[in-house]
Parts: C-alpha cells; sequence; structure tokens
C-alpha cells in the first residue's frame, strides 16, 4: 500500500496543466480574494485620542490650580489662622497689656512703667533685632504652647539687667514678645509664655512637667512657679502644680541633666554642687513651697 501512494504522488508532482487551465486557476483565485468579506480592524485610535485629551486637560487645569496657590501663599482656612497679637491671655493675671506708638506696652499692676512689649514684625526684622542686641542666650523652647524661639540680651540699666526677646511664627511674620528682668522675675517670664493662648488660636498642651533654665544658669526650675520671696542667697516659690510625686520626678531630671551632682540629701531637701565646683544649690520641698538656697565657694568677696 506505501508503494502505490508513493507511485500516485509522483505521478501527481508530474503533472503540468495546460497554459490556458493555469490561467484559469489564477482567475479563480482572485475572483476568490475579490468576493471574501473584508473585517475590519476595531478603531482602536479615536478613543485613544479622546483619553489622550483628557488627560491634557486635566494636566492644564492642576498646572492653572498650582500656580494659583503659589501666588497666593498659605490659603487662609478656619484650621489655619492669623495670629491676632493684640488678643491673647495667659496665667500671669497682674500683667496686662495697653496699646502704644508700635503694637502693645506690658504693664505689671501698681507699676507705672512697661515691663515688656508685644508687636509683630517681619522676618527681616526679627534678623535686625537679634544681630544687632547683644544676645548671650539663644534657644527653642520646646512643647510651650506655640512653637517659641528665646533670646536672652544683655542689658545695662538701672532697672533692667537682662531682656528676654521671644519670636513665634505666624505666616510670613513673627509674633514678638520682650520681658525686662528683674522688672519681672525668672518664673514670672516664663509662667507668662507657658500659659500663653491666642483668641483663634488653639495651644499645643503638653502633658509633662516643664523645666527652664533662670537667666544664664545651669539649674533646672519647674515651668510654673509664683515667686514669695527672692533674695541673693534663698528663693522661695509657690509651686501650686507641685506634690511629693512631681518633686521626686523634678530631682530626677536635675540628675540626668548631667550638669549637677548631688552632693547630699535627706528626707525633702537635695544638695548639688556644678560640675565645676563653682555653686552649691540646696533644694527643698515644704508643702507648696519649693526653697532654693545659693552658695558660691568660689567666687571672691
Amino acid at each position: 500500500m506505501g508503494k502505490h501512494y508513493d507511485d500516485q504522488w509522483k505521478q501527481l508532482q508530474q503533472f503540468q496543466p495546460p497554459s490556458y487551465e493555469k490561467d484559469q486557476i489564477k482567475q479563480r483565485i482572485w475572483q476568490t480574494i475579490r468576493e471574501e468579506p473584508v473585517k475590519k480592524l476595531p478603531r482602536i485610535f479615536p478613543p485613544l485620542k479622546g483619553l489622550v485629551t483628557t488627560c491634557l486637560l486635566i494636566l492644564i487645569c492642576g498646572s492653572f490650580l498650582w500656580l494659583i496657590f503659589q501666588q497666593s501663599g498659605e490659603p487662609q482656612t478656619a484650621a489655619n489662622p492669623s495670629i491676632d497679637y493684640e488678643n491673647f491671655s495667659w496665667g500671669l493675671e497682674d500683667v496686662y497689656s495697653k496699646k502704644a506708638d508700635e503694637g502693645l506696652e506690658l504693664f505689671q499692676e501698681k507699676q507705672s512703667v512697661p515691663v515688656g512689649t508685644v508687636k509683630e514684625v517681619t522676618e527681616e526684622e526679627m534678623k535686625t533685632i537679634t544681630a544687632k542686641l547683644p544676645m548671650f542666650v539663644e534657644k527653642e523652647l520646646e512643647h510651650f504652647p506655640y512653637p517659641t524661639t528665646m533670646y536672652i540680651e544683655h542689658v545695662k540699666m538701672m532697672d533692667t539687667v537682662q531682656r528676654y526677646h521671644f519670636f513665634i511664627p505666624d505666616k510670613e511674620k513673627w509674633i514678638y514678645f520682650t520681658f525686662d528682668y528683674p522688672k519681672l522675675e525668672y518664673a514670672e517670664i516664663f509662667h507668662a509664655m507657658s500659659t500663653l493662648t491666642f483668641d483663634g488660636k488653639k495651644p499645643y498642651s503638653h502633658d509633662e512637667q516643664l523645666y527652664v533654665n533662670h537667666g544664664y544658669g545651669s539649674m533646672l526650675f519647674p515651668v510654673g512657679l509664683k515667686p514669695y520671696s527672692i533674695t541673693s542667697y534663698k528663693e522661695i516659690y509657690y509651686w501650686d502644680e507641685g506634690s511629693d510625686k512631681a518633686y521626686s520626678k523634678y530631682i530626677e531630671t536635675i540628675l540626668s541633666s548631667r550638669g549637677w551632682e548631688r552632693k547630699a540629701f535627706g528626707g525633702k531637701s537635695h544638695t548639688f554642687v556644678s560640675v565645676d565646683g563653682n555653686e552649691v544649690v540646696s533644694i527643698t520641698w515644704n508643702g507648696k513651697e519649693l526653697i532654693y538656697e545659693f552658695d558660691y565657694p568660689n567666687s571672691e568677696e
């Protein structure tokens, strides 16, 4: 059977149709191609064109919106209002403000001379103030009601030896507070700034006790003290928020500050000496009173 099919295949290969039959075959093939229905390709381009147009429109609109926001700056929204520096309150109840030629002046009850000022300044004015005045301390105050940068200026005046400068950012400007020491005690200055609240601008509230240095010293003091008696070698404060637990936490904070070493302790009294040995501070907790006694063993009489 295999040989039979091989012979037939060879005969088929040797078969050559006449020329007129070749022409007929070509005509049939051509006719078949012409009569075959044309299958149209799906219309891809028009929908793609619409998609590209839409994307371009979105891109153009987005660019315009971006330019508008860039030119207008930070949007004024209820959640991000500007600060009205003239309308504020704080826990320092006996210090109040009065309008002056430039901003506000701060007065303490029963005092005729101002103890500080409040006004609004530009970035350039702030740089000029901090560059031209003899600033001995510059510090960012953490966990205060508003972001605050503090400077301490050395002043040579009969009633002022240090001037505190506080800058609070507000959009493209700064709210600028000053306080004169010793017209106000250190504790009063920090009590004011730690309880500051501007109308319409919610302050940050920190859950932990805040501590600060008084003047150029390195000893830590709790924020919120009220001066009772202040002399060169002894200071007594009322600490309304104080407690045995808070006092223990305060002592632990001093020990971890690395600037002081505990020399002695007993009961609710602790004596610390500075690492350079030039200052000795005894601290006693007595009810709501916080008592400090100072000694300077290496100072010249």
